[in-house]
């Protein structure tokens, strides 16, 4: 086994246990807040008893009780969700350490358009995952953070300021997963810093018999729930490779602006319909603001490509072909040279005949998406895309 397969190997391994690990921690998450909106008031009322739910699975039927913990009591044993949360960023930052960092930043930035060099983009990358939690921590801390409309406000604006100066500055697809890493980062921090510690604290004060620490509890509520409306862009943003027309969009900072909002909308719709909420408002709102922002979302991938007119000369295949060879056939080969995109040469651009066959995913990935290559990282020019459009306008001929 050479070095390099087993790299591949070791991040194949790293994706797996980062999946399997954010189904744990995500999934829990939302199983309390979907549990949270289940609880109702027990008729006759318990002691210490603030709400429970019946539910059935598997054949059996189980009674989940919220409660509160009278001063003395010490239950036990308590579970707390926070190793799955850091198996999730311990993965996460690795795969962006063997995807990203490893390589001295080579497939962060385009020289062509960003002012960082490499370099300068992983000490960014990094440094911008500690200063984003920490003036994200701060404000909630804040003064601010008690005017909870004015702080979400300021929370969002900031968010997307980051969005725009990552497309910026670095390639669509790094910009991507690294807003993902710096939500999910911050989420994660929220349950390792503020959460946790509450319910520490918590059973802390009652196996000593004082009261609770009052800031404590409504503190933790407030990061859980900013946690859930944070779930569905960073799962979006994961699977964000495979969406190339996104990532690669000219526009793409804003289409990831809008996918965050759509993201945060539609769980909040989850949310309303959990509770079985009756405020035609809320809901009409809310679905209103995704349809507008999936709206949005369809003009902008309309307006990625541009038609290309059948030119009254044909473009020779020699021309698309020696285009192919030099910005394309690096991946798409039997034998690559750069095997950084494993699998990419499933698809092969050797023979004529392969490059026939492919003639509409050329169409869509060169000239309408333009999301290949990759970043671009091949360099294919404006004018090399218009003379494969041209080609594939006359008719794809290959002989």
């Amino acid at each position: 086994m050479t070095a390099q397969t087993f790299l591949d190997a070791f991040v194949v391994a790293l994706r797996w246990i980062h999946i399997v690990a954010i189904l744990g921690w995500v999934g829990t998450s939302l199983y309390f807040m979907w549990l949270d909106s289940k609880m109702r008031v027990p008729d006759p009322a318990r002691p210490n008893v603030l709400g429970e739910a019946w539910m059935g699975h598997g054949g059996g039927f189980y009674i989940v009780e919220k409660r509160s913990i009278a001063a003395g009591q010490v239950p036990s044993p308590v579970y707390w969700f926070r190793v799955e949360a850091g198996v999730t960023w311990v993965t996460g930052f690795l795969l962006l350490v063997f995807l990203y960092y490893r390589t001295g930043g080579l497939d962060l930035v385009d020289p062509q358009t960003s002012p960082l060099s490499p370099g300068a983009a992983v000490a960014f990358a990094i440094g911008l995952l500690i200063v984003a939690w920490v003036v994200y921590d701060q404000l909630w801390i804040s003064r601010l953070g008690n005017n909870v409309p004015l702080a979400s406000a300021i929370s969002l604006v900031l968010l997307l300021i980051v969005v725009y100066a990552l497309c910026k500055l670095f390639t669509g697809r790094a910009a991507f997963i690294h807003v993902g890493s710096i939500l999910g980062t911050n989420m994660i921090a929220n349950v390792w810093m503020r959460i946790i510690p509450s319910q520490v604290e918590a059973v802390a004060a009652t196996r000593a018999g004082r009261e609770r620490n009052p800031l404590l509890g409504p503190r933790a509520r407030r990061r859980a729930i900013h946690n859930t409306y944070l779930t569905l862009p960073v799962i979006f943003t994961m699977i964000a490779m495979h969406a190339p027309m996104a990532y690669s969009h000219p526009l793409n900072w804003l289409v990831l602006a809008v996918v965050i909002v759509v993201g945060m909308a539609a769980r909040h719709l989850m949310l309303l319909f959990d509770r079985r909420e009756k405020r035609a408002a809320a809901w009409a709102g809310t679905a209103g603001s995704i349809a507008a922002s999936l709206f949005i979302l369809g003009f902008l991938s309309l307006r990625v490509g541009e038609a290309v007119a059948p030119a009254e000369q044909p473009v020779p295949f020699t021309v698309v072909r020696g285009i192919l060879d030099l910005r394309c056939a690096s991946c798409h080969s039997r034998t690559p040279t750069d095997i950084r995109i494993p699998g990419a040469n499933a698809i092969r651009f050797d023979t004529p005949e392969e490059i026939a066959a492919r003639a509409e995913a050329i169409r869509a990935s060169t000239v309408t998406s333009r999301a290949m290559p990759p970043d671009n990282k091949t360099r294919m020019t404006e004018e090399e895309r218009a003379l494969i459009g041209r080609w594939l306008a006359a008719g794809a001929r290959v002989r």
